[in-house]
Formats: structure tokens, C-alpha cells, sequence
């Protein structure tokens, strides 16, 4: 599985905002539990996303204070950083606690048309940001969500024709990808189909298995 876009990253951080504001972690962690498993992405992209977002206009950032937690930090450097600060916290008798600003993140009016305008243009070149879109798109406008749906069935079963008459007109190897990549092909196209069976019966994305 490729890595994901960068378009993709921010519908999926949008997505997430659009239930209420979270901070970075909070982000990263709804990312790696939900929307990882179907793509993707590097935590070190995570704060350019919202940087990039906040500069358009699409997301703001204001500051929290409260209690937090420092947890490790996954780098051989700020585990360092981590234990000495910890060993000095546990000299003055604070523990692992302290009194720290977070920066929380709010979608704006900004954020929520450019979510809306992702869902419906965001180019869906693999299976996997199909899956990832749709997982997304689970409280999109219905009639958008099978136009795209159908699109991709479209390209997939043009691609499958195209990969049905290599098998023809090639031999020994070159003919044996050809058919399994049109298998691969048609196992997509039948997931693919299954969804609009559900989106046209009005069972709607939310209830699509896409495991």
C-alpha cells in the first residue's frame, strides 16, 4: 500500500475535525485507529497538514492548558530529552505530571467547504484511496458518493478489458500477469459493486463492510 496523498491526509484530518475540535495526539491517535488502517501516512506529515491547513484558513489553533501526560516520544533523541526532564521532575517531586499548553485545532466555515469540495474531487487512483474515501464519505451527500462509486467501477472494468486482451495477445509470463492482474481487477470490481448495491437501496456508506 502507497503512501497516502497529501489531499488525502487533509480530508481525513478535516473528516475528524468536523466531530469536534482535538489536539495533535488526539488527531494521530483517531488517525492511526480509523483511517490508518486503509492508508498510509507518515505521523511527520501530520503537523504540516495542519499547518498548511491553518495557512489556508481551513482549520484554526488556539492554546489549552491542563495536566499531560509526557509519554515517549519514539526518537532515540527526545527519549533522552524525556528522561532527563522526567528525572528532574521526580527531583522536585512532580512526577511525570505537569501543567503544559496544547494547541487544539477547530475546523472553520473555510475548513468545512474544502472538506465538501475534497470528497467530490479528491482523485481516487488505487484501491486503497477508494476504501480510505469512502470510509470518509460515510456522511457525504448520498447522490455524490454513487457518482464517484460508479466512476471507479467505470475505470476499473475499462482497465480489466484492457488487461483481458494482453492475455490474448500475449504468452508464457506476460499473459500469466495479465490474468492475475485482471483477477485482481475483478475481485475490486465486485467490492465496487457491492457498494452500489447497498448506496442504491439507500442502505448508505455508513453501513458498507469495506474490511
Amino acid at each position: 500500500m502507497r503512501k497516502a496523498p497529501s489531499q488525502l491526509l487533509d480530508l481525513a484530518v478535516l473528516s475528524l475535525l468536523r466531530n469536534g475540535d482535538m489536539h495533535g495526539y488526539q488527531i494521530r491517535k483517531s488517525l492511526a485507529e480509523t483511517a490508518g488502517p486503509l492508508f498510509q501516512f507518515s505521523f511527520g506529515s501530520l503537523y504540516p497538514a495542519l499547518a498548511r491547513l491553518e495557512e489556508r484558513g481551513a482549520v484554526a489553533s488556539y492554546l489549552e492548558s491542563g495536566p499531560t501526560f509526557i509519554g515517549a516520544t519514539g526518537s532515540l533523541t527526545g527519549d533522552l530529552a524525556l528522561s532527563l526532564e522526567r528525572s528532574a521532575r521526580t527531583t522536585l517531586g512532580q512526577g511525570d505530571r505537569s501543567v503544559r499548553q496544547k494547541r487544539v485545532f477547530r475546523i472553520t466555515d473555510v475548513g468545512k467547504k474544502l472538506h465538501g469540495q475534497l470528497l467530490e474531487t479528491l482523485p481516487l487512483e488505487s484501491e486503497g484511496e477508494f476504501m480510505a474515501w469512502l470510509y470518509l464519505a460515510q456522511d457525504a451527500d448520498l447522490a455524490m458518493v454513487v457518482e464517484r462509486a460508479r466512476e471507479r467501477l467505470l475505470m476499473l472494468e475499462t482497465k480489466k478489458r484492457g488487461r483481458t486482451r494482453g492475455a490474448i495477445a500475449e504468452s508464457g509470463l506476460r499473459a500469466q500477469i495479465h490474468r492475475r492482474l485482471a483477477d485482481l481487477l475483478e475481485s475490486e470490481i465486485g467490492f465496487v459493486r457491492s457498494v452500489l448495491g447497498r448506496l442504491e437501496t439507500g442502505t448508505g456508506a455508513e453501513n458498507v463492510d469495506i474490511h
